[in-house]
């Protein structure tokens, strides 16, 4: 097994993507969804990581996230997955693993790559066929219900 590093610290968000373990849909249950939104909001108040942009898809999740100095998108990651884990199983009287034990970060360097992250993430689900807009689709920040940082991390 290789072992890959990650460069924490460089400063700039990051489009990160994780996978339901076995690319199972478990995200298809509207409770699963609202207890992993959540618990991505407890992690993000306690934390303080800024949410620029989400989508919740049937098996993977995409998340663009801003990390203060200090933390780790690593720690973020294992904190949502974690948390997120151990209540869904307890919920749902279950065991075992939920998510696929790595996840996908690419650090966002320039305003450009932010914006075209944040059209990938809202687009998703109108590539998948789950909505003909992205605003539509109620698991993604593409909706307007939904909160997210981005005005006050460009502001």
């Amino acid at each position: 097994m290789s072992v890959w590093r990650r460069f924490d610290g460089h400063g700039f968000p990051s489009l990160v993507t994780t996978n339901v373990d076995g690319r199972r849909k478990l995200f298809c249950s509207t409770p699963a969804v609202k207890l992993l939104l959540q618990v991505i909001s407890e992690v993000r108040h306690e934390w303080r990581f800024k949410l620029l942009a989400f989508v919740v898809m049937p098996d993977h999740v995409h998340l663009v996230i801003a990390v203060p100095p200090g933390l780790a998108v690593g720690r973020v990651m294992r904190l949502i997955k974690g948390r997120f884990s151990n209540r869904y199983n307890r919920i749902s009287r279950s065991q075992g693993s939920l998510w696929q034990e790595r996840y996908h970060e690419r650090a966002l360097r320039s305003e450009h790559e932010l914006v075209v992250a944040i059209e990938y993430v809202h687009a998703n689900p109108i590539k998948a066929g789950l909505a003909s807009q992205a605003e539509s689709f109620p698991w993604s920040s593409a909706n307007s219900a939904c909160e997210t940082d981005l005005d006050s991390f460009l502001g």
